[in-house]
């Protein structure tokens, strides 16, 4: 399984590619929407977790190309100050699931386990 982080900070990277690796996964990582892009088109990941809210250009501005670019990815949006209008409007975009930032860390083994089929 190929995953792709796509978050401004790096530690929240760091915490998500330890986590990711320990199940088994690849890790590519992106601090920007820009990189995002290039970086799934690139690596066509499995998963792509996806911040909302980043410098250069947002999450949710580049879930759409995200969508174009790597049609056969899981957009996980993953955001701390996100609510339920962002996070509709994030899965009507094209986001497979939308999570809080808090705890998603120990969502990871289940996550991988959902969608390394």
């Amino acid at each position: 399984m190929r995953v792709l982080i796509c978050d401004d900070e790096p530690s929240i990277r760091q915490l998500y590619r330890f986590a990711f690796e320990h199940e088994g996964a690849e890790v590519d990582e992106a601090a920007d929407g820009n990189e995002c892009i290039a970086a799934a088109d690139l690596g066509h990941p499995d998963i792509i977790v996806l911040d909302l809210y980043m410098p250069v250009r947002d999450g949710l501005s580049a879930l759409p190309e995200l969508r174009h670019t790597s049609p056969t990815s899981r957009v996980l949006v993953v955001s701390a100050h996100a609510g339920v209008e962002i996070f509709g409007k994030s899965r009507a975009l094209g986001a497979t699931a939308c999570y809080e930032k808090l705890g998603f860390l120990r969502k990871i083994p289940d996550i991988v386990a959902r969608y390394a089929a």
